[in-house]
Order: C-alpha cells, then structure tokens, then sequence
C-alpha cells in the first residue's frame, strides 16, 4: 500500500505497518514522561468487538449479491435490495463508528476546541491526554446511539480502486453528541465502499442495498475522500491525482447539502428526495460545496 501526501511524496509499506498511533488508547495524566498516575487508563477494550469482527464483516460485505446495472435511467433503479441478518449490520456498524471515532481527523478535532481556548498549540503530552479522554467513550456511545436503524448502501467498484484517507466524510465527530441525522461514507477495501444515512424521514425497509458505480463514479467518490483528508490518503495500485482541496493540507468539509455524497444518499431505496426549498440559506457558504459539478 502506498501513502501519498499533499506535497505527492510517496512511501510505500507492507498495510499493516501504517495507521498505528502510539498509545492512542491510553490516558496518560502525568506531566513527566515515563511516569504514571493512578487515573491513568487504557480503553483498547472499547474497540475489541469492533476489532474481532472486521475479517467476518469483510467476507460478508464480499459475499452479498449485486447487479451491475449502470445502464439503468434513474441512479435509484440501479440499487439492489437485499434481506440480510440483523446481527451482521450490527458487526458493521461496529466498524464503520470505530474507524469515524478512531480517525485522524476526529482525534484533530476532540482537541480543536482546546487549542482554541488556550490560543495556540498544546504541549503533546496533554493533548494526547485531551484527545483519549474526548474519544473514550465515544465508540459505545454513537454505536449504541446508531444501532442498526437507517439505511445502508454497500458500493462495489469493479474498475476502479477506493482509496482511504485520514479523514472521510462523515459527522460523528467528537466530542459533540452524536447527530440527530448521521451520515457517513467509509471506504473499507479498495473495492468496497459503506454509506449510511438516517435521516429525519425515511421507509425501514429495504436496510441494506448494493451498488456498482462505474470508474467515473469511483472517482466521485474518492474525491469526496480528498476533501476531508488532511495529510496521507492511502491506495493499493491506482495512484490518484491530487486535488485541490487535499494539496492544501487541511480537514475541509462539504459547506451545505447540495455535494455528490448527499445527492447519493438520497438515491437509496428508501430515502426521498432532497428538500431543496432551503438551499438558498446556503448560497452564500464558504467551503468545497462549491464543487456542485461532480454529482451521480
């Protein structure tokens, strides 16, 4: 796998010799390094079931059934809806929460407020302290608060490899509460891809859906994956130009509703249309939602 920055350097290792974080599950208290406190504590275990379920989920998302149907007229024909076992999105959600919770971007933002407060940079001690304390409990938190009500759409692209970043689009960020209308689009392999919605309106059924989008979809996609990346995006083979957004080093984000991802979700059987009649409230926002033209 091959990590590639902003600047375009490259390093390419072995995939399980990147997206380690020294002691990123530990609260360390003490001001001297090397020594302890009695409130330090360590929260691996609060990720252990995600863990342990990823190689089954994998194989799963693998196995279920999908039509390549891009010659279809409306994006919406083009999903498949499928029954499948409750417990098995329950893996799934397991996953997707730990990777959103687990993420770069997240741990940069459980600490943003602090550093505001203070006026500048903190000591890396206390902020790894900050961010470990902000992301505790965040795992069971949102993973209990999701569950499995929503709607889950798995994307498979044949032509075109996903990449990963360390930052995707999503909302579940610490240390706020989790969303009253969650979103977020993870890509897991560089074929796989995970959307999930719940908004304020939709049918329960059909739970799940599969996808296959076509290499310029892919790219759609990934694009959205460079928006929200700040420092490293990830991929196995297909090297990607770099962006504008993501040459600039920074955690951006979709400014209004009217991005690629949004108009995706609302093609899932299940979800109406957008309600447009608000969008001149965001006519006027600042931000990447100015990049209308990459749209499904």
């Amino acid at each position: 796998m091959t990590r590639l920055s902003p600047t375009g350097d490259k390093l390419r290792l072995e995939p399980w010799k990147f997206g380690s974080i020294g002691h990123g599950h530990s609260i360390k208290l003490s001001r001297v390094p090397g020594k302890s406190t009695v409130w330090d504590y360590n929260f691996e275990s609060e990720f252990q079931r995600a863990d342990q379920s990823f190689p089954q989920v994998i194989r799963w998302l693998d196995s279920l059934k999908r039509d390549n149907r891009t010659g279809a007229r409306a994006l919406i024909e083009r999903f498949l809806p499928l029954d499948v076992p409750e417990e098995m999105l329950g893996h799934l959600m397991e996953g997707l929460v730990s990777l959103c919770v687990r993420s770069p971007m997240n741990r940069r933002m459980a600490v943003s407020v602090a550093e505001e407060l203070r006026g500048g940079k903190i000591s890396v001690r206390e902020r790894d302290a900050l961010i470990a304390l902000n992301i505790r409990y965040r795992q069971r938190a949102v993973a209990d608060a999701l569950g499995t009500r929503g709607k889950f759409a798995v994307i498979y692209s044949p032509e075109r490899e996903f990449i990963f970043g360390d930052g995707f689009f999503h909302n579940l960020t610490s240390p706020a509460t989790p969303p009253a209308n969650p979103q977020m689009l993870v890509p897991l392999t560089p074929n796989i891809s995970v959307l999930f919605a719940r908004p304020s309106q939709f049918s329960t059924e059909p739970r799940l859906s599969t996808l296959v989008v076509s290499r310029e979809e892919a790219d759609i996609l990934n694009h959205a994956v460079q928006v929200y990346a700040k420092e490293m995006i990830f991929y196995r083979s297909e090297q990607p130009s770099v962006t504008e957004e993501f040459r600039k080093g920074e955690h951006f984000h979709y400014a209004g509703p009217d991005n690629s991802i949004t108009n995706l979700i609302h093609n899932i059987p299940g979800i109406p249309p957008r309600d447009r009649s608000l969008d001149f409230l965001f006519q006027r926002a600042r931000g990447v939602s100015r990049k209308t033209h990459f749209s499904f």
